[in-house]
């Protein structure tokens, strides 16, 4: 998460597309410094609490520790001969506490390492990004349920392989996107839960500059951040925050998956559904009469871009003995990037649902594209109680070769055809027709969908 220096210029244009600001502020410099900062201060007050340090001193360095009291460039430019911003940043907090109590500032970060500082601002900073991010994803999912529930009997052609398969409903559609973000969204919540670890272990994980007391230490510290404990010093166990990442890998797929389906339903040819419009939105710099889905294209990007930093965080894993080389370093900008795009994502596809035009009148439209072939496998079905399955299936075929070849409707070349009237009669067959009576369980599966949502929220 911890970084040198401040982004580059150029990034600034793009924060509104694949970045929201209440990540942005998670994650910038100001950020860095005061989860660094407050490392720090919880170290020495920690250890004044048991004599290590004077209590004056640890008082003095909570004094100190304002982000304002940094120069950022100065840092930025120090890091990148030190290797990390932690050496210059401990540096300069030195130099600020030293000029007003000199005693004191001999005791900051004592007894700690760059990479204790710098794990802890990242897992600090992570927490406050993904509580971020988790409140675009609940309006997202409010908007998905409610598309569930108002519109569980809405029939629409069911697609495979991008061609109409049998009917099913919006409902159904939103509640598949509803399981899916929700079931990423938890994952996310477990990840960076467990995520949530004090580093804290000196130069090589043994805490042997305390003399005995790291332990009790880690614990002090440990409760002041609000964080957990762990066994031991992770320094080159990075397993919690590479799962972070693929958590995070997760959901920008199932944002993608959500947005793939809505700019499909949008296209011109289809038009079930409309993305939102307005001023400033989805507009063409050409064609005034454009309403593109300009959350989608989002989301589908971030989908694009997330699994090779998911890819950097897994081969990260593979650090050096106590204290890694190269991998730790690839995590700074990895991590932080993931989060960025997950919260434009959910953001986007938030407004995108909040705002879409559900069009039933096109749905409708849509089922008589192919003149009833989707009511092929429900013919069959009732047909093979009299005549077998194989029979039927194959009587369903030959029907719909036929209708096809003709440009006639499934219902009237079975009512034709004498294989059939003998088994179904006129109204049977109108009956087997209708999408509306060939749903199975879709209602069933929206009121489960719903609550579990419900009841894992």
């Amino acid at each position: 998460m911890v970084g040198g220096g401040a982004e580059p210029e150029g990034d600034r244009l793009l924060d509104g597309m694949f970045a929201t600001p209440a990540v942005l502020v998670a994650l910038d410099d100001g950020a860095r410094l005061r989860t660094m900062l407050a490392f720090e201060v919880a170290l020495a007050a920690a250890q004044a609490d048991l004599g290590i340090v004077p209590r004056d001193a640890a008082d003095m360095i909570a004094a100190c520790a304002s982000p304002k009291a940094f120069d950022i460039a100065a840092i930025a430019q120090a890091a990148g001969r030190a290797g990390n911003i932690a050496i210059p940043f401990v540096a300069a907090f030195t130099a600020i506490v030293a000029r007003r109590d000199g005693a004191a500032a001999r005791y900051v970060h004592w007894g700690a390492t760059s990479q204790d500082v710098i794990d802890t601002a990242t897992v600090l900073q992570l927490r406050a990004a993904v509580s971020a991010l988790r409140i675009d994803l609940l309006r997202l999912e409010t908007a998905l349920a409610r598309i569930v529930a108002d519109h569980a009997a809405t029939v629409l052609p069911g697609r495979t392989w991008l061609q109409h398969a049998v009917p099913t409903t919006l409902g159904l559609k939103a509640a598949g996107w509803l399981t899916a973000v929700a079931a990423a969204r938890r994952a996310v919540d477990d990840a960076a839960a467990r995520a949530a670890s004090l580093q804290f272990g000196g130069a090589a994980g043994t805490l042997a500059s305390l003399t005995g007391q790291g332990l009790d230490v880690a614990r002090r510290v440990a409760a002041r951040l609000d964080l957990r404990l762990p066994p031991l010093p992770w320094h080159t166990l990075r397993g919690e925050l590479a799962a972070c990442g693929g958590a995070l890998g997760v959901l920008c797929g199932a944002l993608g998956k959500l947005a793939r389906d809505l700019s499909l339903m949008m296209q011109t040819e289809i038009v079930e559904l409309l993305p939102p419009g307005g001023k400033g939105q989805g507009g063409s710099s050409t064609m005034p009469h454009k309403r593109n889905p300009v959350g989608c294209a989002i989301a589908l990007s971030v989908a694009t871009q997330a699994p090779g930093l998911v890819a950097t965080l897994l081969s990260a894993m593979v650090q050096e003995h106590e204290r890694g080389l190269g991998g730790w370093h690839a995590e700074w900008q990895t991590l932080p990037a993931l989060l960025r795009l997950a919260a434009a994502s959910a953001a986007r596809m938030a407004e995108t649902v909040e705002g879409t035009e559900i069009r039933p009148g096109a749905m409708r439209a849509d089922l008589g594209r192919t003149h009833g072939l989707m009511m092929a496998e429900a013919v069959s079905m009732d047909l093979a109680r009299s005549i077998g399955k194989e029979d039927a299936h194959h009587v369903l075929e030959e029907a719909s070769r036929t209708a096809l070849a003709e440009g006639r409707p499934l219902e009237q070349v079975l009512k034709q055809d004498r294989r059939v009237t003998v088994a179904l009669s006129a109204d049977e067959i109108g009956r087997l027709m209708d999408p509306a009576h060939y749903l199975g369980n879709a209602r069933d599966f929206c009121e489960r969908a719903l609550q579990a949502w419900r009841g894992g929220e």
